[in-house]
């Protein structure tokens, strides 16, 4: 069997990338000898994972400064692949396609830039991690095909093959009560700037007094949490709940009637997509990459102009007043959602590796 290692951050992190890796790394670990190796974190998984998939990680600290631990994470790789076989590397960010681009004529591996975020994020190493990819990795992995576009039109000497395949919902067929929805409008997500949860927060002050049947909960952990708190304890919030992230979030999904989402930037949301599957309507800015190839504006939810808070209110508090067209997206959202369903998208994969070994 070939032996393939995905190369990630921090998988022990409950993340949406660590969720789709543990999805396509499940699923290919039929065929392959799986190896998720992290550069760092607590060797744990928050999902589910397959018993014959190992777990490893370079440098033992929960998190890390890649800039300032450049060094001894290509070290410790070094030896990772002096020591073990590796016949293709997928590395989750392209930033951390540096690290495999430089060792890779001499431990003989092919590789795949798997981008989660969009090619104008310019987050920590990326921007340099996407260049170096275009001319040394035999393939560029992005999550939609307008993030394709990006690719091929900012660098037009690209010798990399690109494709793009969506995140895979890990939920098919669900089956929800509408009746036991609560007034629940969700957001899920790691509490970070990225996630713009606090916008979210600040446009929800604008809603809450005139809605105080209804509660937000968010759902999530990270760097940002205390920060939340004292936005929540300035504007005087009373119906807002942050849960911390939880590998039962299908119950949380199931009592919600409304997901938004207010992120800054995003690739292609997986949490979005795990809402949509059960038949959540979703309310979103329309940033650069992701809500547009998720929600049918008008059909499952709405797409508002990125960064129009106003307009977002106004939309959101008119769908939660309005109790028949909640249940009418809901009825669309779980149609959509057949797009992320697995099977098609492994295959994807499937074939993509095929075609590398």
């Amino acid at each position: 069997m070939k032996n393939i290692t995905f190369f990630i951050q921090n998988f022990s992190r409950s993340a949406g990338s660590e969720r789709v890796t543990s999805i396509i790394a499940n699923a290919l670990s039929n065929k392959y000898n799986i190896t998720i190796l992290s550069i760092c974190g607590d060797n744990s998984s928050f999902y589910k994972i397959n018993k014959n998939i190992k777990l490893l990680t370079l440098i033992d600290k929960n998190e890390i400064n890649n800039k300032k631990y450049f060094f001894k994470v290509l070290h410790a790789l070094k030896k990772y692949y002096s020591k073990n076989k590796v016949d293709l590397v997928i590395d989750v960010f392209a930033s951390l396609s540096i690290y495999t681009l430089l060792l890779k004529k001499k431990y003989k591996y092919k590789s795949i830039t798997w981008e989660h975020f969009n090619f104008n994020a310019n987050v920590g190493l990326n921007k340099i991690g996407r260049r170096m990819s275009a001319k040394k990795a035999e393939y560029i992995v992005t999550l939609t095909e307008k993030d394709k576009m990006y690719y091929q039109d900012a660098l037009p000497e690209m010798k990399s093959k690109i494709t793009s395949i969506y995140n895979p919902t890990p939920y098919k067929d669900v089956e929800v009560d509408n009746g036991l929805r609560e007034n629940i409008v969700l957001s899920v997500g790691r509490l970070t700037y990225q996630k713009g949860f606090d916008i979210l927060l600040k446009t929800w002050s604008k809603i809450e007094k005139s809605m105080n049947d209804w509660k937000l909960q968010i759902v999530g952990s990270g760097e940002e949490y205390y920060n939340l708190i004292q936005i929540i304890k300035e504007y005087g919030l009373n119906n807002v709940e942050i849960t911390a992230a939880t590998n039962k979030i299908d119950e949380i999904y199931k009592k919600a009637k409304i997901y938004v989402s207010t992120a800054r930037f995003e690739g292609l949301p997986m949490t979005m997509i795990e809402a949509q599957s059960f038949g959540l309507p979703i309310i979103s800015f329309d940033y650069d990459t992701g809500p547009s190839e998720i929600v049918k504006s008008g059909e499952d939810g709405y797409l508002i102009e990125n960064g129009n808070t106003e307009e977002f209110n106004k939309v959101l508090i008119e769908l939660m007043n309005n109790e028949k067209q909640i249940a009418a997206f809901s009825d669309k959202a779980k149609i959509s959602s057949k797009r992320f369903e697995n099977s098609e998208i492994e295959k994807k994969w499937f074939n993509l590796i095929e075609e590398l070994l």
